[in-house]
């Protein structure tokens, strides 16, 4: 779903901007906001000098400067790594830097300016992936950018690689994952559910850019219970609906988080919310960098291994409804 990319702050020098040039530039931003990801380095050393960049844009370009600061400043829009350059930065330092960033985390696109693509596009060590932010438009990674900006058809209608590779574009630079799905707190088809986030999880594992780091692999689960249980309702009914709601707790514990915490080596957590009045109904996947409504839920298999008729959108607009979610009191369970 996202597209990775190390941005170079000679793209943005100021004599290379022409209207054409400055359209490029936009769409390049504007694709980043909608489904991608800026490598940074952990020392700031690219942000501040895109930072700097930006403010030496010139009267005209006011709409890109604004682009490009707010994208710099936005947390789910970048991905901090560490890096090995020295501290004190020249031009050529940082062009070694962004070359340096790339390589390491493997990223889609390392864009640059027109000097510097002069620079790299010979080098059989760093051609690979370079961009020219002036052919931005008609570039590899644009095009690929816009196809996972579509969307896909039925993930039952694709390959398993290619369903893999929508979840890894996800997952890959997340250091951790939430589940939102309110039928798992039925404590129906728990060995189903099983099936699907272990599958989430084991990309994560194989592929994800921080989970080797101690301490990094925040996992929870938010879902509700069964039944609820209302304000009006005889105190016998309500005694037999809580009495199935911790049954069926139970039964999740015992048959999904128990073994994904023996199966996996972050603490998978369960998180039961009271939903009076039905706000939790659509299921997704959130990671820091992307939210992926789900649209059949996370039982994605069929029994013979094939995937289910499921819907995989790219939806980041869900942020704040996923926090009215979280928000949800926890369920008496």
């Amino acid at each position: 779903m996202l597209m990775s990319a190390v941005l170079d702050p000679s793209a943005f020098d100021a004599e290379d901007f022409n209207d054409l040039y400055r359209i490029q530039a936009e769409d390049f931003l504007q694709g980043i906001w909608r489904n991608g990801v800026l490598i940074v380095d952990s020392e700031r050393k690219l942000q501040e000098e895109l930072f700097k960049k930006a403010a030496s844009l010139p009267i005209k370009g006011n709409r890109l400067r604004t682009l490009l600061t707010d994208l710099l400043k936005e947390k789910s829009k970048r991905v901090a790594v560490p890096s090995v350059s020295p501290s004190n930065v020249s031009s050529a330092d940082l062009l070694d830097l962004t070359c340096h960033l790339k390589r390491d985390t493997e990223t889609d696109g390392l864009i640059v300016g027109n000097e510097n693509f002069k620079k790299l596009r010979f080098d059989p060590e760093h051609r690979h992936g370079i961009v020219p932010l002036s052919e931005y438009r008609d570039s590899d990674f644009e095009e690929e950018r816009q196809k996972y900006s579509d969307g896909f058809g039925p993930i039952d209608t694709l390959s398993r690689s290619e369903v893999d590779e929508i979840i890894i574009r996800s997952v890959r630079f997340s250091k951790w994952l939430r589940f939102y799905d309110a039928y798992i707190g039925t404590g129906d088809n728990t060995s189903h559910f099983r099936k699907g986030i272990e599958y989430i999880l084991s990309l994560w594992r194989e592929h994800g850019f921080f989970v080797s780091q101690q301490g990094v692999g925040s996992v929870e689960i938010f879902t509700c219970p069964a039944e609820q249980i209302r304000d009006d309702e005889t105190d016998s009914a309500k005694e037999s609906k809580a009495e199935r709601n911790q049954e069926n707790y139970q039964k999740v514990v015992r048959e999904l988080i128990e073994p994904l915490n023996e199966d996996f080596p972050w603490r998978i957590k369960l998180s039961v919310k009271d939903d009076p009045d039905g706000i939790f109904h659509a299921r997704y996947l959130e990671t820091q960098h992307a939210i992926i409504r789900i649209d059949h839920g996370f039982d994605l298999f069929k029994p013979n291994g094939e995937f289910r008729r499921n819907f995989f959108t790219l939806n980041m607009m869900e942020s704040s409804h996923l926090r009215e979610c979280r928000n949800l009191p926890d369920a008496s369970v």
